[in-house]
């Protein structure tokens, strides 16, 4: 028998309750099994929560192990990675994931082979390598996934807390046993603060396996409530959002997600509504429209302020995503910012400092902002900052030339301001979740 051990990486603020499920990796150890049965036993090394210096005690012998890597986790994973060479020098190390598919390259320097692209089918072929001791340095698929082709992800790899707990759903739902979910692959939009660029067409499970699922959620684990965690909640394409919702309504469960601030008619928000919807995340991201423009949002102010409005009408909640420190803001963003907030009355605000995520355009054009990168280790990279605690101090990775493409360059000092100003006003307002 072969054995896997998926490693989830130590994260010291993804705890009570965990926000970021493994969704991915639940769905490879699901794939080996039902196409490997026996020959292959899959272990989940959960160091979510867990000191670094504590981490060689939670690691079992393993024949190989699997990383799936966003790039803020790159050093941290590779640190585990080093300790557990240290432990069991003979095992195979192998890594995905959205940092390995922007720097392959250098990621084969820190583990035996990399996955560059999806590794639904893939998965098969390395276990299979790793026992044969043929395992190759690179596998890349030969063309996008049929999605609908595997199973529904089971989660028994790990104990029931760390498979649902509540807090996860919002306001009067958060008391809610919830879990994480994943129903799409892949986003159709481009936006260049964005590094969501590698996952192809986007692509939805059919309403038959979306209903499997949480049925067995349901059956299994007691969950009541899902984080749908799409890039769209709401499908925009009409043929898919109805059969979609409906599936959702018949499973007669409580969600929150996230949508596009346009584009959805009252037809789907009345139908997500009926489907258990409790509150949607929408990507604001900014009330300037120059802004907007500069970024690739493909978003109007209007059409969103009126989504908005729709999502009220139907008893839905409205979080609104911001983000402090985009190309072109305007001196006035924080009196701007505020306004419409009072004037949207969204139930939550995740305001967001501009961070420039590796992968994204920006990040591989800066110049076309005017912008210099100050990134210098990826465990510096985050966008979140005293959303609860008022003393703690932001920091940026960029800074802005005097005059840029979009204007006249504003200081980090002024943006960190603004930033703080608009969170001080969320945090009073009770607008922070």
């Amino acid at each position: 028998m072969t054995r896997i051990g998926f490693v989830l990486p130590p994260d010291v603020k993804n705890h009570s309750p965990f926000r970021n499920h493994p969704l991915t990796q639940f769905h490879l150890a699901t794939i080996l099994e039902d196409r490997l049965g026996g020959a292959v036993e899959c272990r989940f090394i959960d160091l979510r929560g867990v000191r670094q210096e504590c981490v060689r005690q939670y690691i079992p012998e393993c024949d190989g192990y699997f990383y799936t890597i966003m790039s803020p986790e790159f050093p941290a994973v590779e640190s585990v990675a080093r300790v557990i060479r240290e432990l069991y020098p003979k095992a195979l190390h192998v890594a995905g994931g959205p940092h390995v598919n922007l720097f392959p390259e250098a990621s084969q320097e820190v583990f035996d082979a990399v996955v560059v692209g999806e590794g639904d089918h893939l998965v098969l072929d390395i276990v299979k390598d790793i026992r044969g001791k043929t395992l190759r340095p690179l596998y890349k698929p030969a063309a996008a996934v049929d999605i609908n082709e595997f199973p529904y992800p089971r989660r028994h790899y790990l104990p029931k807390p760390a498979v649902v707990d509540t807090g996860l759903m919002a306001g009067e739902h958060a008391s809610l046993p919830a879990t994480s979910v994943l129903f799409s692959r892949g986003c159709p939009f481009k936006c260049h603060f964005c590094a969501n660029v590698t996952l192809g067409p986007t692509r939805y499970r059919s309403p038959a396996n979306i209903e499997s699922e949480i049925t067995y959620l349901k059956e299994s684990f007691g969950v009541r409530g899902l984080a749908v965690k799409d890039d769209n909640g709401i499908p925009l394409d009409k043929r898919v959002a109805a059969p979609y919702l409906e599936t959702l309504a018949r499973c007669g469960i409580k969600w929150r997600g996230q949508s596009r601030g346009n584009g959805i008619g009252e037809d789907m928000v009345r139908l997500a509504q009926q489907s258990g919807c409790t509150d949607l995340g929408i990507g604001i991201e900014s009330v300037s429209q120059k802004v907007l423009d500069a970024i690739n949002k493909k978003l109007d102010l209007d059409e969103a302020q009126k989504y908005i409005e729709l999502l009220h009408k139907y008893g839905i909640g409205a979080r609104v995503h911001l983000i402090v420190g985009l190309p072109g803001e305007p001196d006035d963003i924080v009196e701007q910012t505020i306004a419409f907030i009072r004037s949207a009355r969204p139930s939550s605000v995740l305001l967001s400092l501009f961070c420039p995520i590796p992968g994204s355009y920006i990040s591989q054009h800066p110049e076309a902002f005017g912008m210099q990168l100050l990134v210098k280790d990826l465990a510096d990279l985050r966008s979140v900052f005293a959303r609860f605690d008022p003393d703690e101090e932001p920091y940026a990775l960029f800074r802005y030339d005097d005059v840029t493409p979009q204007g006249k360059g504003m200081p980090v000092s002024t943006i960190i301001e603004n930033y703080m100003a608009i969170q001080a006003y969320c945090r009073e307002n009770n607008l922070v979740f």
